[in-house]
């Protein structure tokens, strides 16, 4: 049987479990078996049923593990540019969380610190309100600042060596670009929140090339799932081992969905000023935006929430689950809630303790955010699995490309086969000359 024919057949026993309402790890093993066989075209599988139908978040995790460059990265997700380059090793499949459920011995893996706790929004071993006590951080940073406290007293103890992160587009402040920082000054410039998509962790492939270790991580959910996919995948080749031995610390970002530069562009003509003017935007259950100018705005977040990114539907962690410290405002002013997770974040987070960066304050001060961090958890944790949500093509033919409020019935304790697609919105009629007046 050639590699085309394998392929097929492997995508059929897939699509026929997936039917059949296998265990997900079924739908896993249907594909993961081929490795002892000599392998398959994994990125064809990978296309077809991940890339192809909408359904790719981004993470860029297929293309920065890849060995032979058969990806590149356009329009906020993979494209097949080099299939003629695969050496069917796989890893591009194995490492997608979209396509892979995650193994049920990570929490082993990135070796969580006990005893652990999971209140809904992931295993942890603690948690903080906290913010940096280095003012220059705190002027910079989103919140409490955390997140750039965490990478730059990492590169000025020793560590580690790089952090990957994102950084923004001077001319237009909210759109981003991955950015492998060496220094506490490009770990400053890259700090504040960017609400629109863009991987950080393609940075990862420039510090392999240079040899950038240890590093820190900086991601989203979906970002986050992918590297400790890389990791820790079965597939043992130099990359993946590469990964799981120079990543030393894994930073997770809370994130309920990224917004379309279309956003930014709506906000910017609302508001009658140049994109470059838009500084700095914090959604705290509003819109809240600064302006270069000094001036602030605030906006409807159900109005910015049209310009939700249609890919973030398939994401189901928002609280960065699998990082080794969570971090987000979380409806907070000037302070960061803060969850430490594993060995690794406890190691960090005491470090910068006992060096005086940070000060901080019980979660019990703040039982608001946290019944917020729950439910937003529980909302994407409890959807169907990508596997069996509608491809993209299909939620525009319902006219419907909403990613918070797709799905009803969770909430009341279904099952994910219970949730349904919300129907439609109602087209506004236009109002005639008498309902103008208030005439009947």
């Amino acid at each position: 049987m050639d590699l085309d024919e394998l392929t097929k057949e492997v995508q059929g026993r897939y699509r026929k479990l997936l039917d059949e309402d296998a265990d997900p790890n079924e739908w896993a093993y249907s594909w993961r078996s081929e490795y002892n066989r000599g392998g398959f075209k994994a990125v064809d599988f990978l296309m077809e049923e991940v890339i192809n139908p909408g359904k790719c978040i981004g993470c860029a995790a297929c293309l920065t593990i890849c060995p032979v460059d058969v990806f590149e990265f356009e329009n906020e997700k993979p494209k097949d540019t080099w299939n003629s380059a695969c050496v069917f090793c796989e890893l591009c499949a194995d490492v997608c969380p979209v396509l892979r459920p995650t193994d049920r011995d990570l929490p082993e893996q990135i070796q969580l610190k006990e005893p652990s706790i999971d209140e809904g929004f992931g295993p942890y071993a603690y948690g903080v309100l906290a913010r940096t006590t280095k003012k220059y951080i705190l002027k910079e940073g989103q919140d409490g600042g955390i997140c750039s406290a965490l990478a730059i007293h990492g590169m000025q103890s020793g560590t580690i060596k790089g952090a990957v992160v994102g950084n923004e587009d001077q001319e237009n402040p909210q759109i981003g670009y991955a950015k492998l920082a060496t220094t506490p000054e490009e770990v400053l410039t890259s700090a504040r929140s960017r609400y629109t998509y863009q991987p950080n962790t393609l940075a990862l492939v420039e510090a392999m090339k240079k040899g950038i270790a240890p590093l820190a991580v900086v991601g989203v959910p979906c970002q986050v799932d992918g590297v400790r996919q890389q990791q820790f995948s079965s597939i043992q080749l130099d990359v993946a081992k590469w990964y799981q031995e120079n990543i030393g610390l894994v930073i997770g970002l809370f994130c309920s969905e990224a917004f379309t530069e279309k956003g930014i562009d709506w906000l910017a003509e609302d508001l009658d000023v140049p994109k470059r003017e838009i500084s700095n935007i914090n959604i705290k259950g509003r819109v809240e935006i600064k302006l270069r100018d000094g001036r602030e705005e605030v906006r409807s977040l159900k109005a910015f929430g049209k310009f939700a990114r249609p890919a973030c539907l398939y994401c189901m962690d928002y609280a960065a689950d699998n990082a080794d410290i969570g971090l987000g405002g979380i409806g907070l002013n000037g302070w960061t809630f803060t969850v430490i997770r594993t060995e690794a974040g406890h190691k960090a987070w005491q470090a910068l303790l006992e060096s005086g960066w940070i000060e901080t304050k019980e979660l019990s001060e703040a039982p608001k955010s946290k019944e917020l961090l729950i439910r937003l958890s529980k909302y994407k944790r409890n959807r169907p699995l990508p596997a069996l949500m509608p491809t993209f093509s299909e939620r525009e033919s319902i006219g419907n490309l909403d990613t918070k409020h797709y799905y009803r019935g969770w909430e009341d304790g279904n099952s994910p086969k219970d949730w349904r697609p919300l129907p439609p919105p109602p087209k506004k009629k236009k109002a005639g000359p008498m309902d103008e007046k208030g005439a009947a």
